[in-house]
């Protein structure tokens, strides 16, 4: 019985065919976000000669530009007109797009290899997104990604931007009523669009803008690869060897190995060997595609002021000066550690123009003024961030009231040597300093480890390379970000934000310059920017493959570490699969009958913790499944209140307490329950099998009358009405 049922509601619902298809839709609406406006402001502007462009050429500043540009026009226009308006916006600059494109059919066209590439590539890369982050779903089970340990969140925002508008509240924390977020969200806003537009869900238009910053990364790439390097020779060549040399990660093969035969439990993650990890490219478009966006429109902020050397028209040096001001407020509102691990290195950039050997005001005063752009544009966002009152996270320099702190990185953790018994005295006497000073030893050992192939990379250019403006300036700005996300890492949460995004700037220049590096030697004919002597080629090309391997690696442990632990019924894995598709299952039916507006509540205490030491538990993986499919407004959605996404923190103990109350052992009646959904404004709760409440047959699970009811899920109206 049980069965047919599982198998009349997988005919119902196919998740994967929704989510596959959702997400295909969404990446073509997505061109009218990161590729329109872009296109139209270039060719208004003729913004260093665009009309003259080949196709392909345009295309790639059509994408650059875009980045640049839309997360502040979202932003500016759904705060002070609406979403619908800027939805009506994208739609209205879609039709121009088409009208200019019919009158350019004539003009600069894609050359048929172009054609067939673009295609491959696009079709691939669409294809193994979805792979990687949709549910497969099997019969009566429901397999996720590992990336929903973190998407669940950035789902979750994106769905209240679509419910709650620009800008959205908090959908993780309700204290009585709506709590403005407090948060960067422009990305959100962005995926909002798109989803309106497209008529899609808020996570498959989150899926798709993965497959969008990828496309932006390789857009870069193609711009630095012309206008930064200089490349006179093969671009084309150069240019997908660097979008290549994307799927080259470090040496974390070696150690993510290591920790399979060292922890009673699997990682799901390869990254997660390391305190403070240093993320692939694959890691980081397919976790955290925001930050990804952030580090575009610095590079696009970076190229522009990088361009002005040479452009001496001012109608191009204004338009360039506004954008770079632009790119840089969209950095901002798309992730702050990024951008302000940018603007640390603008500052040093700065320094070196100001009182290098080849002082250059001018490209300063540029710098400047696109600075005074962007905090201009940036203020309504400060005023919000700063104006919200909120709760930050635990820990004792959270209290303290400090962002950022000074603290040696930690890749590989010193515990392994300050637990050896030769430290014990000094453990015991001076536990901070021993610590510090056995990072500082693990530093270089971690940092080869991290970045395998590029450190090797970085070494050889440092030991021998040939005088060129742009590598030299690569290279100083790779050692100033290196240098930055080492010793700074953030205060305000207790793992470092900070160190793992803002380390995405210095690797994008070291990505180039292997790029340069390797192109110079498998082009004919050009000179080689280090010579290719035997034990080089060796230690680079060994390198290039363990990163290659370590990427595959990754990406197939996101896909198959559910199924492996359901497996191993000690691990706690086993029943998830199941319990997960009824719960999407549970939320659909939901969605049936119940309103956007309403608010909803799951236990979000694991009944069973520590149960995995430092591997994420089946619980947690369980709440983030609830969090991405709620698609509403959620009383409490963590254990300790999420209000460091905005609101006051003043009712959160009283939450807590009375959640954690209502889905213990024994169970509140319905009465108890209803009171509770009375006093803190809820209409549905949600419960299953994994909560101690589910097991007591007369407690308010059983007695309150179901909306949608799943052999091991269930959710009840609790409001009275």
């Amino acid at each position: 019985m049980q069965a047919q049922c599982y198998n009349s509601i997988s005919r119902m619902n196919n998740f994967t065919l929704q989510d596959a298809v959702g997400c295909v839709v969404a990446v073509v609406v997505f061109a009218s976000a990161l590729y329109v406006p872009g296109f139209l402001l270039g060719y208004a502007t003729d913004l260093f000669g665009f009309r003259r462009m080949g196709a392909a050429h345009r295309s790639l500043w059509a994408i650059a530009v875009s980045f640049g540009v839309t997360p502040s026009l979202g932003y500016f226009v759904g705060k002070y007109a609406g979403l619908n308006v800027a939805c009506g916006l994208l739609v209205g600059l879609s039709i121009l797009f088409l009208i200019v494109a019919w009158r350019l059919r004539e003009g600069a066209k894609w050359s048929r290899r172009d054609v067939v590439l673009a295609a491959v590539g696009v079709t691939a890369w669409v294809a193994f997104v979805v792979f990687s982050l949709a549910d497969i779903q099997v019969g009566g089970k429901l397999y996720f990604s590992v990336v929903e340990f973190d998407q669940s969140y950035r789902v979750a925002f994106t769905d209240a931007v679509l419910r709650t508008g620009v800008p959205p509240a908090n959908p993780l924390y309700f204290a009585g009523r709506a709590q403005p977020m407090r948060y960067y969200y422009f990305w959100y806003v962005v995926c909002a669009m798109v989803a309106r537009i497209g008529h899609v869900s808020a996570r498959q238009a989150f899926m798709a803008s993965s497959v969008w910053t990828g496309f932006g990364l390789a857009a870069l790439v193609g711009l630095y690869v012309r206008h930064f390097l200089g490349v006179a020779g093969n671009v084309r060549r150069q240019t997908w060897i660097t979008v290549a040399l994307l799927a080259v990660t470090g040496a974390d093969l070696l150690p993510a190995i290591g920790s399979i035969f060292g922890q009673t439990a699997l990682n799901g993650e390869m990254e997660w060997w390391s305190v403070d990890q240093v993320s692939s490219w694959q890691d980081s478009v397919l976790w955290v595609p925001h930050h990804i966006a952030s580090l575009l429109c610095c590079m696009m902020c970076f190229l522009l002021l990088w361009m002005l050397r040479e452009n001496g028209r001012t109608k191009h040096r204004i338009v360039a000066l506004i954008l770079a001001g632009v790119a840089f407020a969209s950095a901002f509102g798309l992730s702050i550690y990024v951008a302000f691990g940018f603007a640390l290195l603008m500052l040093a950039w700065l320094l070196r123009l100001v009182v290098g050997r080849r002082k250059d005001f001018a490209l300063a005063r540029n710098m400047v003024l696109a600075g005074v752009v962007s905090l201009v544009l940036l203020a309504p966002f400060l005023r919000e961030m700063t104006g919200t009152a909120s709760r930050t996270d635990s820990g004792a320099s959270a209290r303290a009231g400090h962002v950022f702190s000074l603290s040696v990185r930690r890749m590989i953790d010193p515990q392994l040597l300050t637990g050896l018994p030769v430290f014990a005295a000094w453990n015991k006497a001076h536990p901070v300093l021993l610590d510090q000073a056995m990072r500082i030893v693990l530093l270089l050992p971690g940092l080869a480890l991290e970045l395998g192939f590029y450190a090797a990379v970085l070494w050889v250019l440092l030991y021998a390379r040939r005088k060129n403006d742009a590598r030299d300036l690569a290279l100083y700005l790779t050692g100033w970000g290196l240098a930055m996300v080492l010793l700074l890492r953030s205060a305000v949460i207790d793992s470092n934000d900070f160190g793992f995004r803002a380390a995405l700037l210095p690797q994008f220049f070291l990505l180039l310059l292997a790029g340069d590096l390797l192109a110079s030697w498998w082009s004919p004919g050009r000179v080689q920017v280090v010579a290719r002597t035997p034990w080089r080629r060796r230690m680079l090309y060994g390198l290039m493959a363990l990163g290659v391997a370590g990427t595959v690696y990754q990406g197939v442990m996101l896909r198959i570490f559910l199924p492996l632990e359901e497996h191993y019924p000690a691990n706690g894995f086993s029943r998830l699969p199941e319990q997960v598709f009824e719960a999407r299952t549970a939320f659909a039916q939901l969605d049936r009958v119940a309103d956007k507006s309403a608010v909803v509540e799951f236990n979000p205490v694991d009944p069973r913790p520590g149960t995995r030491g430092d591997v994420v538990s089946p619980y947690t993986f369980y709440t983030r499944s609830l969090m991405m499919n709620a698609g509403r407004q959620i009383l409490s959605a963590e254990e300790k209140c999420a209000s460091e996404f905005g609101g006051d923190s003043g009712p959160c103990a009283d939450i807590e307490r009375s959640t954690a109350r209502l889905y213990a052992l024994p169970a509140p009646t319905a009465a108890w329950a209803s009171q509770y959904c009375r006093r803190f404004g809820v209409q549905y709760l949600a419960a299953g099998a994994m909560d101690p409440a589910w097991s007591d047959a007369g407690g308010w699970v059983r007695t309150l009358p179901p909306v949608a009811s799943q052999p091991e899920f269930r959710i009840v109206r609790c409001d009275g009405r």
